[in-house]
């Protein structure tokens, strides 16, 4: 699909921000497709928007103490003035923008575990997924699952059920849509995307968004708790998904993970560490509250600092 330049504008973050590490994080995570291209402080990478795809081209213009993001906007057709409005809205949610991280910086700066990682990571925002079903995929994705198969059932989805978009010189494949994996067969998903049983899940998680469940920007105009609550209706999610998924993030702790903040929170690795999550959720409430997604982030995007640190080596799980 190509696409033209239909839209510019400026975005002005409170500071401090980091446009390279809200949407190039030092763990590899990505925005909105694992086929997204950074290059020289210079983000391209894609949506789905109303049911339409756009390609979108944002560069830092500015400086972490007085941050400037320039964003073009790419479309097959025009957009209306009420589309580039909430085109504008959208993006601004979506790589929280206007989230103000003093609280967060003045719990950090006296937690041992933060202090560093804050200080490593001055001005990374956890971002906000553009668009639901993506993120209900890679939700669905890593449940039970090695992240090397992980990534082969993620790109299997795109390229066999996803789109091609091409614009500004550069191609950026996308997830597929709801509508297309609402309409597929059980087997068809599994023969084509290798996802097994999670076949039965994504169909129906696709067929509940067409019916009308909340999107994104509808999830993140609810309280955190409500937000879960819905997702957690959806077939195949569960408290980790929900977590991982729900607009500000909860604190999505698997066995991977638990393992990291067991020796960092209780100075050892966990014989057992599922049965170390609801413990460590627990103690994420009380120690970070309503910033315990961010302590979460700002963690897992530090480890190999963390590590030195500590005498640790935290990569290794």
């Amino acid at each position: 699909m190509n696409l033209k330049e239909v839209y510019s504008f400026e975005v002005k973050p409170i500071a401090p921000y980091s446009f390279e590490l809200t949407v190039h994080k030092p763990a590899g995570w990505w925005w909105a497709t694992p086929y997204e291209i950074f290059e020289n402080d210079t983000f391209w990478t894609a949506t789905r928007f109303h049911g339409q795809l756009i390609g979108l081209k944002m560069s830092s213009t500015g400086t972490s103490k007085n941050p400037r993001i320039r964003c073009r906007v790419f479309s097959k057709s025009e957009l209306s003035f009420e589309e580039k409005k909430q085109t504008r809205s959208m993006l601004k949610r979506a790589l929280r923008a206007e989230e103000d991280l003093t609280e967060f910086y003045r719990i950090a700066e006296n937690d041992p575990i933060l202090s560093d990682a804050v200080y490593d990571l001055y001005g990374m925002r956890i971002t906000t997924w553009p668009e639901l079903f993506p993120a209900l995929i890679l939700a669905v994705t890593l449940q039970m699952a090695p992240m090397k198969r992980a990534d082969q059932m993620m790109e299997l989805l795109i390229n066999k059920f996803g789109e091609r978009l091409n614009f500004d010189n550069k191609i950026i494949r996308y997830w597929p849509s709801a509508k297309k994996i609402a309409n597929v067969t059980v087997e068809e998903l599994k023969t084509k995307a290798k996802v097994g049983y999670r076949a039965r899940s994504l169909i129906a998680i696709a067929q509940a968004l067409e019916e009308g469940f909340p999107t994104m920007d509808e999830l993140w105009g609810m309280a955190f708790d409500e937000a879960k609550k819905r997702l957690l209706s959806l077939r195949g999610i569960g408290d980790y998904s929900a977590d991982l998924v729900s607009p500000g993030m909860g604190f999505p702790v698997d066995v991977w993970s638990a393992k990291i903040f067991n020796i960092l929170l209780n100075g050892k690795a966990p014989k057992n560490p599922r049965e170390k999550i609801p413990e460590l959720k627990k103690t994420a409430e009380e120690r970070w509250g309503k910033w315990r997604g961010y302590a979460f982030a700002y963690v897992l995007n530090d480890l190999p600092n963390l590590s030195k640190r500590i005498g640790v080596d935290l990569t290794q799980f």
